[in-house]
């Protein structure tokens, strides 16, 4: 026979327990007819024990049999002998005693199971339970068969089904299959699982039942991973929240960081580009530095990760894990103060192989409307027209009717100071009876007589609504000692804009084996590519190619293409049509055309002849190995190495365009590699004495990262459409760099829990940088503890409805090295390297570039958390955590005095606080067995003040504070502390806009009857006062999701939300400029007349100084209120509609399970004012002008499991 045996330290105890083994299978061999049996033997650490009345403690929460066995062998001595297929069989146990005879624990804790045991002297021996003879039968019986599957449809091995009243049963196997004979009708199936609501089912009829068990919500009892390994949610003292691969994959996000918007309470995501694939600004809590980072830090299965997100399959993902707090993250000592991404890979579960795929197929539009703008060419001419009149008429003061004929006779003409040049720059985009003008006088509309000649809709050229496809594939399994994943994945997600596209092509291998009973080991290895092709200045950066400042800036009147005389479009000697540059391309009867702004420029000769795109190949390895020795101590090491290879290419023609008239056309190249490594070794001890468990972590790591690049810029293409380096003759620029940086750390963890009620966990990091060279150590430490309330008798004996009440906290202090790569150096002096002359014969200079200063060190922060958690009913659960980030030591660039010839440098001299709270709650509001719904919300608010800045850095006529764009930086008062004008709406009586102005003791003379500190109104920008707003931070940000499957049905929302701050937008700037020739908001139409003199729109008057009379009365314009909104919103982030095949039906396919659905991305999106988007930024900043808009994607999913 063949035996199997896991053996103890006790060479004698060994020699007892298999002659013991050998006299049971004599008896067994004898009984079962000598057949095959695999044994297994727990002999561990034997204890002098003689009867069943020796006491043992056992505290155990959903925990495996096998291990409590081995703790009761443990504390007891006691012996089991049971074959290794019933391992396979054994359900988890939750227990929670102490000082009990074994006597009394064995029928409890094999109450549950499908065993019977008995006890000979100190061996307990299993074997299944019999079937009760049940009475006298009088009803007809039948076999029943079925399948049990969770509510997503994936099969449930191990369910208990019995019958109720009786021990007769069986459980599921690997494909949630069973069958149970002589069923008599009436009877009640019951079916149990650990983790899912009980159900039964009055056997009719029916012989074939297909059953679903919802799973019990476990948010505190989940077990999640954490810095340097896992944890039980509920005996962990940090700050977390997690998000699961069901909740990944309900949305359709091209990178992780999307799935992270409205998900989790305290993370705010900043969208500032919606091109496809660009991962998501990620704030943990807000703001912790002004110079430093405020990224948090990513760790992918268990290492330290420089790779972007977006080079990630979000289907490979099995759980991220938020970690906020000091506790959770001080152990990663100076570079995770920004809080921690965890994100888990896949790996194959115990059971026969798993094939999965997954489909998606939709269309990709545009997910935010666009600010509401004059686009058609006749409401522009006639706007035009009355802004000419009222200027002539309301400022000029001439009369109605030479303000009417002088506005249709200088339509084209009118522009500037003295009414000459050429504001529409000539375009005439309709033909009219020869001595007439465009704009009949009498009416100040166009003639009806005009003919339209050519319209181009920019939108309609540069938008569409895309295809986007994704594929994945994947094959997963475990048996006793290997697990493994294999995934495959191709993503191609174009954009709403022409020229803008993400592709990503992914692969995936992780790999965990047993070598042997005290070693294993494994690893994962990835591989991705990606490509991105992006619009030029999509984010608002050269206004010349922004596709989206033309779309919206632009007068409607400006065609795309180049026409003549009759409306035609001129075509070059091709026959292709040639684009309109605003150089005098178009025909029009009042002279050569030219724009007011952009001349030369045209970004649909970029889209179709330039080119701007990213390559990108991300190669990521990991590998460890796992000693176990000495019964509780376990000592791990493991290597990681992730490589980034970059090139990207711009190509800027040599046809039209600033490439063609400055150079001639350009072509530019970048390459650049990364490469991180990182390795850490761990040793850990966990132990438990009675009711007391002990859990120490000491650790090494050491992280290496280097960066090269080289890049260059050619000139004078040689020959058209040839973007490469070869077709230019000349050299504009080369230039390259390298750098690194390393970090190595040494730590320690303790945890200590006693009777699942008190924790304790503290921890001590000490780490090593490159970048402060005087100040190279730095030691970071945490404290924290909880108390579960919950287990007191008073509560546990008397408050049934309260099933988990926990209080946490924890403090500890962080260092944040998050140098920017500019500023790596801050510590020494930096030179920069210029040469003139030919390349034989060259002089080279060395120039003191900036000052460093060798006493910089890191930034610090003292964090402190409170928290609260609570499961009520079993039915609602929650989370409330207050926390306290003060960062000091911060660096800040302080100036040197002009004599000194340099501009300054950074020092530790600024403090910052960051003050929030956070709310999660949950509740399943129907669990029924055909109908499941269940609700979570979660919010968080955040204030930021800066308390201390350098005397140097300040204004006293600022109280010691300084400007930044719109904020006034004062120590003691927030810092995203709005300081601008404020618009005192319009003159009823002139209709020019006005602003507030404080007096002071210099103004009285012209304001009698006021005294100084008055607030008067102005008419005159120059002599208006900035004014404190209050914050621009928001008072609430959150998500909330709900689920619910009725059936085979299914749906899931996830929506993000804002309440309170405020957003400044240079967009609606632009567009209630005034300018002729530029894009107008709807709004002007309401403007200021006689007839309507209480609109907040100033008079529309088109003349005067910068092409018009600016709407607040000058350039204090862009600092003014005027423009600033309320940051509320509320977007839909995902729909994910599906129908599940019933199990039968799958089956029939030779399938596992079918799931077809719906998803949607960004359906619907609603904020303060039509076309802002407070999502483009974080804490309150401006947006800038014509950023890329979010994307709206619907799609149809085909996910199968074979």
């Amino acid at each position: 026979m063949k035996y199997v045996s896991y053996l103890g330290a006790a060479v004698c105890n060994l020699t007892r327990v298999i002659a013991s083994c050998s006299e049971q299978l004599r008896r067994c061999s004898l009984a079962m007819k000598l057949t095959p049996l695999f044994l297994l033997v727990f002999a561990l650490n034997t204890l002098a024990v003689n009867s069943l009345a020796q006491k043992v403690n056992i505290h155990a929460n959903n925990t495996p049999l096998e291990r409590v066995l081995r703790e009761i062998r443990k504390q007891s001595g006691y012996d089991f002998l049971f074959r290794e297929e019933y391992l396979s069989q054994f359900r988890p146990v939750t227990i929670n005693v102490s000082q009990m005879e074994i006597g009394d624990l064995l029928p409890i804790l094999f109450a549950d199971q499908p065993f019977d045991y008995k006890v000979n002297e100190k061996l307990i021996t299993l074997s299944p339970k019999r079937r009760a003879a049940g009475p006298l039968e009088v009803t007809a019986q039948t076999s029943v068969q079925g399948t049990v599957r969770d509510s997503l449809g994936n099969a449930l091995a191990g369910v208990s089904v019995h019958i109720a009243g009786t021990n007769k049963g069986v459980v599921t196997d690997q494909a949630g299959r069973f069958s149970i004979a002589d069923v008599q009708s009436g009877a009640t199936l019951v079916f149990s699982s650990t983790g899912y609501q009980t159900r039964e089912i009055v056997v009719g009829t029916q012989t074939t039942y297909d059953v679903v068990l919802s799973q019990v919500s476990q948010e505190i009892d989940e077990v999640i991973v954490v810095a340097y390994g896992t944890a039980k949610k509920r005996d962990f003292t940090g700050s977390v929240a997690s998000i699961s691969a069901d909740n990944i994959k309900q949305q359709q996000a091209a990178t992780i960081s999307q799935a992270l918007e409205g998900a989790v309470a305290g993370v705010q995501l900043n969208t500032e580009s919606g091109q496809p694939g660009r991962d998501a600004r990620i704030r943990v809590r807000g703001m912790g530095s002004i110079n430093a980072s405020n990224d948090p830090l990513i760790v992918v299965d268990g290492a330290v990760s420089n790779l972007p997100l977006s080079s990630l399959n979000p289907d490979d993902v099995e759980s991220i894990v938020v970690s906020k707090d000091a506790a959770a993250n001080s152990i990663y000592g100076s570079r995770a103060a920004n809080g921690l991404i965890l994100v888990t890979t896949k790996k194959g579960k115990l059971g026969k192989p798993k094939i999965g795929v997954d489909f998606r197929w939709g269309g990709v539009s545009q997910g935010v409307p666009d600010f509401e703008v004059i686009r058609d060419p006749a409401t522009y001419y006639e706007y035009t027209w009355k802004g000419i009149y009222n200027y002539m008429r309301y400022i000029q003061g001439h009369t109605d009717e030479d303000a009417r004929q002088y506005a249709s006779s200088n339509l084209f003409t009118a522009n500037g100071a003295s009414n000459t040049g050429n504001g529409l720059g000539n375009y005439m985009a309709y033909r009219i009876p020869e001595g007439t003008t465009l704009i009949d006088p009498a009416t100040g509309r166009i003639r009806s007589d005009a003919q339209l000649l050519y319209h181009d809709d920019w939108q309609d050229y540069f938008l569409k609504t895309a295809f986007r496809q994704e594929y994945n594939a994947n094959v997963s399994g475990a048996t006793e000692n290997t697990d493994y994943f294999v995934s495959l994945g191709m993503l191609k997600n174009p954009s709403f804009v022409m020229g803008s596209d993400f592709d990503r092509h992914s692969a995936r291998l992780n790999l965990n084996t047993k070598i042997a009973p005290w070693l294993k080991g494994g690893g994962n290895m990835s591989y991705s590519k990606t490509y991105t092709n992006e619009p030029q200045g999509y984010t608002g950066g050269t206004v010349n190619t922004n596709i989206f400042t033309f779309m919206n800036l632009f007068a409607p009147t400006y065609p795309i293409y180049a026409y003549d005389r009759d409306g035609n479009v001129i075509r070059d000697a091709n026959g292709n049509p040639t684009f309109d540059l605003g150089t005098n391309q178009t025909y029009s009867p009042y002279g050569p055309t030219s724009r007011n702004a952009f001349n030369g420029y045209s970004p649909a000769v970029y889209f179709e002849k330039d080119l701007t795109e990213n390559t990108n190949d991300y190669f990521s390895g990991r590998g460890y190995l796992e000693a176990t020795f000495l019964k509780d101590f376990t000592l791990k090491a493991d290597i990681s190495v992730d490589n980034q290879y970059r090139q990207y290419r711009a190509y800027g023609n040599n046809e039209s365009g600033t490439a063609a008239r400055d150079y001639g056309g350009t072509i530019e190249g970048w390459w650049a590699k990364a490469m991180t490594i990182n390795a850490t070794q761990l040793l850990t001890w966990n132990k438990t004495f009675g009711q007391h468990n002990v859990d120490a972590l000491f650790g090494h790591e050491f992280n290496k990262y280097r960066y090269d690049e080289m890049r260059g810029t050619k000139y004078r293409m040689f020959a058209l459409d040839n973007p490469s380096m070869g077709n230019a003759v000349r050299v504009l620029s080369l230039n390259g760099q390298e750098r690194e940086n390393a970090l190595e750390g040494y730590f320690s963890r303790f945890n200590y829990n006693f009777a699942g009620k008190y924790y304790f966990s503290a921890s001590l990091r000490t780490d090593g940088s490159s970048y402060f060279r005087g100040n190279r150590w730095g030691t970071f430490w945490s404290l924290g503890g909880a108390y579960r309330i919950a287990e007191e008798a008073f509560i546990k004996d008397n408050i049934a409805w309260i099933n988990d009440l926990r209080l946490r906290g924890s403090y500890g202090v962080q260092g944040n090295n998050g140098v920017p790569a500019s500023t790596q150096y801050a510590w020494t002096n930096t030179y920069l390297l210029s040469g003139v002359g030919s390349i034989t014969d060259a002089e080279f200079a060395l120039a003191a570039n900036t000052w460093g200063d060798p006493s910089i060190t890191w930034e610090s922060n003292q964090i402190l958390d409170l928290g609260l958690d609570f499961r009520l009913w079993n039915r609602f659960y929650g989370t409330v955590d207050y926390f306290r980030r003060k960062t000091v030591d911060m660096l800040l660039a302080v100036s040197y005095p002009a004599s000194a010839g340099r501009s300054g440098a950074l020092q530790n001299v600024g403090k910052l606080l960051n003050t929030g709270l956070e709310l999660e709650l949950g509740v399943d509001i129907i669990r029924h067995e055909n109908l499941h719904w269940s609700f979570n919300v979660n919010a968080s608010r955040y204030r930021t003040k800066l308390l201390e800045i350098p005397d140097n850095m300040g204004s006293r006529d600022l109280d010691g504070g300084y400007l930044s764009g719109n904020y006034l930086r004062r120590a003691g008062t927030d810092y995203f502390n709005l300081y601008m004008y404020r618009y005192a709406g319009v003159d009823p009586e002139t209709g020019l806009g006005m602003l507030y102005k404080r007096l002071n003791e210099s103004d009285l003379a012209n304001y009698p009857g006021h005294a100084a500190g008055d607030i008067v109104t102005t008419t005159v920008g120059s002599e208006a006062t900035r004014f404190e707003l209050g914050t621009a931070t928001p008072d609430w940000v959150g998500g909330v999701s709900t689920n619910v499957r009725y059936k085979n049905f299914d749906i899931g929302v996830v929506a993000s939300w804002q309440l309170g701050g405020k957003v400044v937008s240079r967009t609606y700037q632009n567009l209630v400029s005034q300018t002729i020739g530029r894009g107008v908001h709807v709004d002007m139409l309401n403007a200021w007349t006689p007839d309507n003199p209480n609109s907040n729109i100033p008079l529309r008057a088109l003349g005067g100084t910068n092409f018009g009379v600016s709407p607040i009365g000058g350039g204090e314009g862009q600092y003014s209120d005027f423009s600033l909104f309320d940051a509320d919103y509320f977007n839909l982030r995902t729909i994910n509609l599906g129908y599940r095949l019933s199990p039968a039906l799958a089956r029939r396919l030779f399938l596992e399970g079918v799931r077809i659905y719906v998803a949607a991305e960004n359906l619907f999106f609603v904020s303060a004012k039509k076309g802002l988007d407070p999502r483009q930024v974080v804490d309150g900043t401006t947006i800038n002008p014509f950023n890329y808009p979010q994307t709206k994607a619907i799609s149809l999913g085909l996910n199968i499991s074979i």
